[in-house]
């Protein structure tokens, strides 16, 4: 276990780096390993409980919560999904395509005033779930921030959330419906096209009031 919780500090990039790594002999004296084969190391990481490292995530994260206490009430968190493919033979449970399974993490960071951020929370879901779909499990403090991408979009989500008193960033996807109620005058950035209140949807749904920014990046717009 030290040795794997040594790699993901590392940054370490596979089990044969892993093995590789124990030719530092103060790694060695630490982890009281002389040599380790790939096999070993595989056969042990399959070994070793989810409980146990959802216990040791949660022992970690409380130290950092507990050692970066954030003074300010108004908290900024990133959330994004990683998508991460797994064999078709041996992960068959894990939903994602006719060729092969997979996995994805939903994670939140917290990003603290002096530019210091730590994992606040994940959950885990099938590769073939919508991320939209966990957007909820992670919106929980109010008078905090929550920037995410467009995968996560929800008008009915946005409305619920801006009633609570959550603020939150997005972006839109490109055929979003938009309608127009105002424009915002006043001084900007060199970088903002456009800057409105604009009701977003259609028929279907459509959402309360929202602030929508279209950004100048790299020859093209970015809502």
């Amino acid at each position: 276990m030290w040795l794997f919780l040594y790699a993901i500090n590392d940054q370490t990039k596979s089990l044969r780096h892993l093995r590789q790594q124990l030719v530092n002999p103060q790694l060695k004296k630490v982890i009281g390993l002389d040599k380790i084969s790939y096999s070993q190391l595989s056969r042990a990481l399959r070994g070793i409980e989810c409980s146990v490292l959802m216990e040791i995530f949660n022992q970690l994260l409380s130290f950092v919560q507990e050692k970066t206490e954030i003074k300010s009430k108004k908290k900024l968190y990133l959330i994004d999904s990683s998508t991460f493919s797994l064999s078709k033979p041996s992960y068959e449970w894990a939903h994602f395509r006719p060729t092969k399974s997979g996995i994805k993490l939903h994670l939140k960071i917290c990003l603290m005033e002096d530019g210091w951020l730590h994992p606040d929370q994940f959950e885990l879901s099938h590769a073939s779930e919508h991320d939209h779909e966990h957007i909820e499990s992670f919106i929980k403090e109010p008078l905090a921030t929550y920037v995410f991408d467009r995968g996560y979009l929800d008008f009915e989500r946005f409305d619920e959330m801006n009633e609570k008193g959550f603020f939150f960033v997005s972006r839109i996807k490109k055929n979003t419906k938009v309608h127009v109620q105002a424009h915002i005058d006043g001084p900007k950035p060199k970088e903002i096209v456009s800057d409105q209140l604009v009701l977003l949807g259609s028929n279907v749904y459509l959402t309360g009031l929202l602030r929508l920014v279209t950004v100048e990046r790299k020859h093209h717009s970015s809502i």
